[in-house]
């Protein structure tokens, strides 16, 4: 259905902003299966397949990474076209009802049916690989299709296809208002060229690098024509590949903690799925703070995107920050949780990371914004110290990473 246009810029925005739920979604749900991998022998890895499955690891964060850039061009075109950008998206488990029905997005651990389930999400257009899916669970969307003045919702094929019609959206947009009545928001800052430019993005300014950034985005997931080997699509197939060679030839062999899928420590807002409640103490305490840390990263990132009086030593602090705090707090608090039980409810089960977000629209006004991050990531460092204190002496060093971004931000 790549013949498809959105009528309207507001529509456009609208699937722009489904694109960018997808993308962030993604991203988590990669990184969840990434924190579930073991280390070590000693966590029961055979000694052969230590290796390999830190590799896994590593290539699975690297795409999720991948993804939160992806997210990024999506909302640096949603900034020039004029509109807010989003780092909003609904909690786990959700579907993509109004673009790419039959998908599921969940959080699950490593296993054969999870990497086939990324394949099919990942796969080139065309391709007619099944994703995992709940059926009895899948939203469908009915009633009139042919909204006159706003956006309808659309049947998908693959992420290149939302990806394809978006392009083609816009080139009718310019054809019929003019470029420079399309491209109507700020142009960007030296901070934000140094963040796209340093991992071989461009800032959108117009079509043409409108353009090369989406054929960018598709490549670097689906591959291109002469099969690019470091595509997401072909990542997964190799991680797969080695993983059904050592199942062959190690009987039993489990990379994975016994994760929960979809772990919680109460019903999340908006999700529309089944949710595994953690019930143990010090998984509740290490979930909520993990939770807050990223809402607040998420924070720092929408204030780039929408910055106004900030100075260029500003703007790269937000940019800095943000990632210090994904790096610093997100993944050592992450891998804790997929170590930790469960709880009662659910014996033998590790936790893992929720990544609940609430409704989340950026900070518009900058001294305001910047007093809020500063309080914030204060009482983030707080809390941090207390769970050390109360038990947790891996949370030290995170605490020391919120006081930094405090630091940072004075």
């Amino acid at each position: 259905m790549t013949d498809v246009v959105a009528s309207h810029r507001d529509e456009l925005v609208f699937m722009l902003n489904q694109a960018t739920e997808l993308e962030h979604s993604l991203s988590c749900s990669y990184l969840f299966t990434a924190f579930s991998l073991k280390k070590s022998v000693e966590e029961g890895l055979p000694a052969d397949a230590v290796e390999s499955v830190l590799g896994w690891k590593r290539s699975i964060i690297q795409v999720a990474v991948e993804e939160m850039f992806h997210l990024a061009v999506v909302n640096n075109l949603l900034t020039a076209l004029g509109a807010a950008p989003n780092f909003d998206r609904p909690n786990f488990p959700h579907d993509c009802a109004w673009y790419l029905p039959d998908y599921q997005i969940e959080l699950r651990p490593f296993s054969e049916e999870v990497l086939r389930h990324f394949i099919a999400v990942e796969q080139p257009d065309g391709s007619n690989l099944p994703a995992y899916t709940s059926p009895e669970r899948l939203q469908r969307i009915e009633g009139d299709m042919d909204n006159k003045i706003g956006a309808d919702p659309r049947q998908f094929d693959s992420q290149g296809d939302v990806y394809s019609v978006a392009e083609n959206s816009l080139r009718a947009l310019v054809e019929r208002l003019g470029e420079e009545n399309v491209f109507v928001g700020p142009p960007p800052r030296p901070a934000f060229r140094r963040f796209f430019e340093s991992s071989g993005w461009e800032p959108i300014v117009d079509i043409g690098t409108t353009a090369r950034n989406l054929a960018h985005v598709v490549e670097q997931g689906e591959g291109d024509s002469s099969g690019n080997p470091d595509s997401h699509y072909a990542r997964f197939n190799r991680i797969l590949e080695e993983y059904l060679a050592f199942r062959e030839t190690h009987p039993g062999f489990e990379p994975a903690y016994p994760m929960l899928e979809n772990p919680f420590t109460r019903t999340p807002p908006e999700a529309n799925g089944p949710v595994n409640l953690i019930d143990h103490e010090p998984a509740i305490r290490l979930s909520d703070l993990f939770n807050e840390a990223y809402v607040s990263m998420l924070h720092l990132l929408a204030r780039f995107f929408v910055m106004t009086d900030e100075s260029d030593e500003e703007a790269d602090a937000l940019c800095n920050t943000a990632i210090e705090t994904m790096a610093g707090t997100l993944v050592p608090l992450g891998e804790l949780l997929a170590r930790m039980p469960a709880g009662v409810r659910h014996p033998g089960r590790t936790a893992g990371p929720s990544f609940v977000v609430r409704t989340l629209h950026p900070l518009p006004y900058k001294d305001a914004a910047w007093r809020l991050l500063r309080e914030r990531f204060g009482e983030l460092a707080d809390h941090a110290d207390e769970l050390s204190r109360a038990g947790l002496p891996e949370l030290e060093q995170v605490a020391k990473t919120f006081r930094g971004v405090v630091r940072q931000l004075s």
